[in-house]
């Protein structure tokens, strides 16, 4: 009879009723009720609260896995299914869960290793968003024979030229004793005076977003102006105020150009140019509305070739030019060579990097590169990979050699300059420790050996940065003594003419974004959860009404009732 009873039960537990078991009917049976009854507290305390809490809460899990949306945990508490039925559903939960856990895993990892991804932006951008190239033209002409013949120097003089000229070592013409304050001037006014000037190699220049015609004499006041390089005494075209540089250097700048000065500018790396229309042309750095020669840089150079001496400068005559990123330092090894009697024509092609400012909030060793106010440099008011190796390197050469190259930034002119035979090896060593220091920091903020806190040591690129690749033509320069220009004819071979220009009127630049944004990232977890799972914001609602909400007011009823009785 009992076996019966079992048996009725059994099948009366597995029929449906619509779309419901039966046996789901007991949630709220006479018998489920009387459990209300029973459990109801008989005396308020903190424990009896917990109690009846946690058997709310039991019973509220109870039901989410037999009645929530989440699959296939109903099946593993059915009990109309036998015990092989149930641990085959377990099995496919446990393999199902370990698949979502090993996505989500991948996931997570994906966005923490590469945070971002670098894009090809989508739509052009105008030349006029974008600086015009710094044009620094470097004589190859650096004492002119008119001031002094390099075989008669002395030999103060001849370590003074073997600075500037290419053809004289000066680690084999070091010096005993380091220069003195006095000898440092001596040195600056060998090389001022020695090297020709401004006015005597760029005789016309042209501009069109200042002039429709050819300048003369405002192209050294206005347009060019006097630096320090690799390669001697320079010319500067387009370069921003104090050469890029910091304030500090202003008192040396001031002692080989007249004209430099301090300014605030309304351009940035980060921020770009103000967003106003039309666009000012006249705006520092200089930038044009559109490509092509007539819209670019024009110069006509002239060299001496009388001054020309071969111990100093070697056979080669001409120019070499460095074109690069306003921002950029001049200490560049990367050069243009211009003969002389020729047209020499630069096509130049922008390209930009860009950078989300959601990725601010990333360290800047996991985004690899710097915004310009996470990091500033003594030396150099923009931040570049560039500017912040040699700033590196003329630190540590202060540091570990109390001197510095002739033509470095220097905070004073009375600066130490390293003119012995042991400063030019301290300074050798101090490149070598600086590359070995930088290479060791890339590693360490490598993705496999990151550091997860610190600041920096690696010279990231700037998030924001420009860069010009270029391409050179040439062609013959035929000149006609007839029309001499306005300066004056001085014959054959010795005029360069030079054109420097944007290739096109727009350009594709690059982007840096979040490869998983919150939304996204969200999305994606979202997804797999609902894939391997059936989890959804539902289920989320469920959770926190059968196990939260729910067992909460039982625990405020039975409290309630308690008072009342």
């Amino acid at each position: 009879m009992s076996q019966n009873t079992d048996t009725n039960e059994q099948t009366l537990n597995s029929k449906y009723l619509l779309d419901y078991y039966i046996k789901d009917f007991k949630y709220i049976s006479p018998e489920a009720l009387g459990v209300h009854k029973k459990g109801r507290m008989k005396k308020w305390t903190y424990k009896a609260v917990g109690k009846v809490w946690a058997v709310q809460v039991v019973r509220g899990f109870k039901q989410l896995f037999s009645q929530g949306s989440l699959h296939g945990i109903k099946y593993m508490l059915d009990p109309t299914f036998s015990r092989a039925e149930r641990l085959t559903w377990v099995a496919i939960m446990i393999i199902s869960v370990a698949a979502c856990a090993g996505n989500i895993t991948q996931l997570f990892l994906k966005w923490t290793s590469t945070p971002f991804v670098n894009v090809i932006d989508s739509l052009p951008s105008p030349v006029w968003a974008v600086p015009f190239p710094n044009v620094v033209l470097c004589p190859h002409l650096h004492v002119k024979l008119s001031y002094r013949n390099v075989n008669r120097f002395d030999d103060l003089e001849k370590f003074f030229a073997s600075l500037v000229c290419p053809q004289m070592s000066k680690e084999n013409r070091a010096l005993d004793e380091r220069l003195t304050p006095q000898q440092n001037l001596l040195l600056e006014k060998f090389i001022l005076q020695g090297a020709p000037k401004c006015t005597e190699v760029i005789k016309s220049c042209y501009w069109r977003p200042s002039s429709q015609t050819w300048l003369t004499e405002e192209c050294c006041t206005k347009l060019f102006s006097p630096v320090f390089t690799n390669y001697g005494l320079c010319f500067a075209f387009n370069s921003l105020p104090l050469h890029g540089m910091t304030n500090v250097t202003t008192a040396w700048q001031r002692t080989f150009s007249p004209y430099v000065s301090q300014k605030t500018l309304d351009w940035g790396l980060d921020a770009g140019y103000p967003k106003v229309f039309p666009p000012d042309p006249a705006m520092e750095p200089f930038r044009v509305m559109a490509s092509g020669e007539t819209n670019g840089l024009g110069v006509e150079l002239y060299l001496n070739e009388s001054e020309h001496q071969v111990a100093c400068d070697g056979a080669s005559v001409g120019f070499n030019l460095i074109i690069s990123s306003p921002t950029n330092h001049v200490y560049s090894s990367t050069i243009i060579r211009l003969p002389m009697d020729r047209m020499t024509t630069i096509e130049v092609y922008p390209i930009t990097y860009r950078t989300d400012s959601s990725l601010k909030g990333l360290l800047p060793e996991r985004r690899q590169c710097f915004f310009q106010d996470e990091r500033k440099l003594e030396y150099f008011e923009s931040y570049t990979d560039s500017n912040c190796k040699l700033d590196l390197l003329i630190g540590e050469a202060k540091k570990s050699c109390n001197c510095v190259l002739y033509n470095w930034p220097k905070k004073s002119p009375s600066e130490p300059i390293c003119s012995t035979k042991s400063d030019y090896l301290c300074i050798n060593d101090v490149r070598a420790k600086v590359e070995e220091q930088l290479i060791y920091a890339y590693f360490a903020d490598s993705e496999e050996q990151r550091k997860p806190t610190g600041q920096s040591s690696s010279c990231h690129p700037a998030c924001n940065d420009v860069i010009y690749n270029s391409q050179v033509f040439y062609s013959d320069l035929k000149t006609d003594p007839a029309e001499s220009p306005k300066w004056g004819y001085p014959g054959p071979g010795e005029i360069t003419r030079l054109n420097v220009h944007f290739y096109d009127d727009s350009f594709l630049g690059q982007h840096r974004h979040a490869q998983y944004d919150d939304y996204y990232f969200v999305g994606a977890i979202g997804g797999l959860l609902s894939l391997f799972l059936g989890f959804s914001i539902i289920s989320v609602a469920e959770l926190i009404y059968f196990v939260l909400l729910r067992p909460l007011h039982a625990v405020v009823t039975e409290i309630c009732h308690r008072h009342r009785s």
